[in-house]
């Protein structure tokens, strides 16, 4: 097949909706997999069954490349497959100090959610957690208290906390003179204690190894939203992790923008990856690249299934003009699936009820600006749907018995006639209306009276009275800023 045709196959409802966020109740792992992330996936698990030991692993992709949905719909697939996993968004807990105690947490229910470890043992390994808490934060209870700090941040243990400095609360109201000697005292205390809390990290881990080993398969641990963390809560979680639970059958997988959370370490330590090496390969074991979306898929149905839910499209099996100008500009202009439909949400917003004018509409929302001109940039989109949907055109012509036409054959067929063409023979749309834009801006580059070949073809799409064809752009852009 020389010449693309789109693919409009029967999509059920929940497929159409696989963007919304409603990723607890997946019912079917990698339903609406459009960028064949599936295989990546067993790909993990493969990896993760074979380790013989804990590792640290980063997933890393760049915003709105769809990490989420990825890790998600894996997770799933982890537990259909008697895995067991947990998934943590590392943003929603970023308001704690110190990220051990939900660390330890999660993974303290998933060992009573497997059913291979007793509750006793679970009881054993949360006093020892507790343990570590507590050497973790001896001084922090006598600074916050006289400090007036929110309990909140000290996450779980807050509320033990709290109780402590209830019940002494009369030793804590005192003037800032008495309570630096204590502080000092709790301090010297801690350090007198080093080799004491350094065997309670010992005990802590040695109880975690002995409880990871029964279980039959590795306990995998999702940690989403890296990137989007405070600095100092990511970097700190990262931390813990190497520190405290790098061990045997529990495998971490880091979620991230990688380049993104490199500044943070570099806001927040001061350390640059680009002079002292990547500060983050202290901790991961193996990165992950996540194939970008727009090198592994064409992005033809995401188009389809947006433009459906705003009601561009009667069915999902519709075409017209606007998908196929819609789908050049996303080859043009190369935006991830999240960026996709921001624009074409921005789009829903400002549309108007005149179809050819949306098209200009979709133009400037898409792209333009990044071009010189407008005839230079619809050429350039143009010229791309043509290439995409159709390699060979001498093939084409075979094909709808066309023949050529010039000195010069197929090579004197312009791209806004191509453009006409191959949307109107391979895929029966007809009357379609950039072409003759195209060819309008062609006609008055070549034209001594370029004003007259422009104007009547731009006053049918402009979006007010035109006067002159300079103003055309400007006055779309005065009406998108205006409507936003």
């Amino acid at each position: 097949m020389n010449c693309k045709r789109m693919k409009f196959n029967k999509m059920t409802i929940d497929q159409i909706n696989w963007q919304k966020d409603n990723f607890e109740n997946i019912q079917t792992a990698w339903e609406g997999d459009l960028w064949d992330r599936r295989r990546l996936g067993e790909q993990l698990t493969n990896y993760v069954d074979r380790l013989q030991c804990g590792a640290v692993l980063a997933l890393d992709a760049r915003w709105g490349e769809g990490k989420t949905w990825f890790v998600r719909h894996w997770a799933k697939h982890l537990d259909d497959t008697k895995h067991n996993v947990i998934y943590l968004d590392a943003f929603a807990n970023d308001y704690l100090d110190d990220p051990f105690l939900t660390i330890a947490a999660e993974i303290s229910q998933a060992f009573k959610d497997s059913d291979e470890i007793g509750i006793e043992e679970i009881n054993d390994f949360n006093s020892k957690t507790a343990s570590v808490l507590i050497s973790l934060a001896a001084v922090i209870p006598m600074i916050a208290a006289k400090a007036g700090m929110h309990w909140i941040g000290l996450g779980g243990a807050g509320e033990a906390i709290q109780e402590v400095y209830k019940q002494g609360q009369d030793v804590f109201d005192t003037a800032s003179d008495e309570i630096a000697p204590k502080v000092k005292e709790q301090i010297e205390k801690k350090i007198e204690n080093h080799h004491i809390e350094k065997q309670t990290i010992q005990d802590f881990k040695k109880e975690l190894t002995e409880l990871a080993a029964q279980l039959e398969k590795p306990l995998v641990f999702i940690i989403d939203e890296l990137d989007r963390c405070r600095p100092d809560f990511a970097i700190r979680l990262i931390e813990r992790i190497k520190h405290f639970f790098d061990i045997p059958k529990i495998v971490f997988v880091l979620v991230m923008n990688k380049p993104q959370l490199l500044q943070s370490v570099k806001k927040f330590y001061g350390y640059d990856s680009e002079m002292n090496g990547d500060y983050l390969e202290k901790f991961v074991d193996f990165t992950v690249h996540m194939s970008s979306e727009s090198d592994l898929y064409d992005f033809e149905e995401v188009i389809k299934y947006q433009l459906f839910r705003i009601g561009e499209l009667n069915s999902l099996n519709d075409r017209s003009e606007l998908f196929y100008w819609v789908l050049g500009l996303q080859l043009d202009s190369k935006f991830n699936s999240r960026e996709l439909i921001k624009k074409l949400n921005k789009y829903a917003l400002l549309r108007t009820s005149h179809q050819k004018k949306n098209l200009i509409l979709l133009s400037l929302i898409m792209g333009q600006e990044s071009y010189a001109n407008y005839h230079i940039f619809i050429n350039s989109v143009v010229k791309k749907i043509n290439e995409y949907l159709c390699t060979d055109k001498r093939v084409f012509m075979q094909r709808h018995n066309l023949s050529t036409w010039g000195s010069n054959g197929i090579s004197d067929i312009g791209e806004s006639e191509w453009f006409r063409l191959i949307l109107e023979k391979d895929l029966e749309i007809t009357d379609t209306f950039i072409d003759k834009l195209l060819a309008a801006y062609e006609s008055a580059k070549k034209s001594s009276d370029p004003e007259y070949q422009l104007i009547s073809v731009l006053k049918e799409v402009s979006i007010s009275e035109l006067d002159h064809s300079s103003n055309f752009i400007k006055d779309w852009q005065s009406y998108i800023h205006k409507g936003l």
